[in-house]
């Protein structure tokens, strides 16, 4: 029986061009997990190391949010040769915000076009949000819905009364405008009321009203490990994730609640999509409206209720560990996979050429969307493997 059960495994494939968090939450990490319990074979390659044998090898193939000539190309190649492919999206790439630091890049024509050909070519729309799913798993493709999974959850450990009460908020620099805009006078308002009894910490994004709250500041880090770890090991009380209401910031995840959970932190959620789905876990985390007055509550009634604070740090653990666990999670979406096709043959020739030409054609995209220093960082971390996370 476990020859033969070796023999079915499927091998899966992911393409990506940068490790970054989307990737890792929304396909890479469940697939390593499933791997690691023997369940499937697996492999995670970069698209300019990937070789003829690897898309051979493949029976069901991950693209992870590919947007490029080269790209295409490889898909175009799998199709033709009858492989299962399954597009992860996790962002709206076909309709970021201008204000959002990538719009130039993603909002180009030829971006645009790669992208659309690529999930038209892919019989699976891999995604953390229904919205996503709603959009673009069409035309006889299939939805999948999968949860970014918490990763090395810590256990909830109780704190005493007899401590300031540490407030705390983790994003990139990207999320600083959402920031200001929500939360500067209710914070102010509760650093004024409480004093000393409160502390504020700033994990990467940095608020201009920082240095007023007599806020610690951490500097942001692209290592997801190095975040994870650090984000643990800050014992914050509170958590904040404030976020507009827009149709774009709708079809994101609510992985800040992951993240907050996994770390035992008691969150306050804008209540806004796709916040409001956390209805679903009932006790882990506070929603309030995006109105000052409304977070200001919503602050005061964790600093004063002790007992309620705890409750919430314990529950969002036992979520952590529970429903969101990276086994449960991997486990829902074996069960949701497509079966493997019979392959028609495996016609990839040479990917030296198109590799030659992506260089090329990257040059001249990058420099339009981020200018010529976007592309040498790009160069840096994309092509010659410096993976960065």
């Amino acid at each position: 029986m476990e020859q033969n059960a070796q023999v079915t495994k499927r091998h899966i494939l992911l393409i990506y061009r940068r490790m970054i968090p989307s990737i890792r939450l929304c396909g890479h990490a469940q697939m390593q997990e499933l791997a690691e319990q023997g369940k499937i074979e697996y492999r995670a390659i970069q698209e300019m190391h990937l070789k003829a044998s690897d898309l051979a090898w493949a029976d069901l193939v991950l693209l992870g949010r590919l947007d490029s000539w080269y790209e295409l190309q490889l898909v175009k190649k799998l199709h033709i040769t009858g492989k299962t492919l399954i597009y992860i999206m996790d962002d709206d790439l076909l309709n970021i915000p201008d204000e959002v630091t990538s719009a130039s890049y993603y909002n180009q024509p030829c971006i645009q076009r790669y992208i659309r050909e690529i999930i038209g070519l892919s019989d699976v729309i891999l995604s953390p949000s229904p919205l996503l799913l709603k959009k673009y798993a069409v035309d006889g493709r299939k939805g999948i819905l999968t949860e970014e999974p918490t990763l090395q959850p810590i256990p909830y450990k109780p704190r005493t009364e007899d401590r300031p009460v540490k407030i705390g908020f983790a994003g990139s620099v990207d999320r600083t405008g959402d920031f200001d805009g929500i939360l500067q006078e209710a914070l102010l308002q509760i650093q004024r009321e409480y004093g000393e009894r409160v502390t504020f910490e700033f994990f990467g994004g940095k608020p201009a009203f920082a240095e007023e709250l007599g806020a610690h500041y951490i500097p942001y880090t692209e290592s997801y490990d190095d975040y994870r770890d650090t984000l643990n090991s800050l014992e914050w009380d509170i958590g904040l994730a404030p976020m507009p209401k827009s149709d774009f910031h709708a079809c994101k995840h609510y992985n800040k609640f992951t993240e907050y959970a996994a770390a035992g932190i008691a969150g306050i959620y804008s209540k806004v999509s796709p916040y409001d789905r956390l209805a679903a876990f009932p006790g882990c985390a506070v929603l309030c409206e995006n109105r000052a007055e409304a977070w200001t509550d919503a602050l005061r009634s964790l600093l004063e209720d002790h007992k309620l604070r705890e409750n919430v740090r314990r529950k969002a653990s036992e979520c952590a560990a529970g429903p969101l666990s990276i086994q449960e999670i991997s486990r829902k979406l074996l069960e949701e996979l497509p079966e493997s096709r019979t392959a028609k043959g495996n016609r990839f020739g040479i990917l030296l050429p198109l590799k030659g030409m992506n260089v090329i054609k990257r040059f001249g995209t990058s420099v339009k969307g981020h200018g010529f220093g976007g592309f040498l960082k790009m160069m840096g971390s994309r092509m010659i493997g410096k993976i960065r996370n």
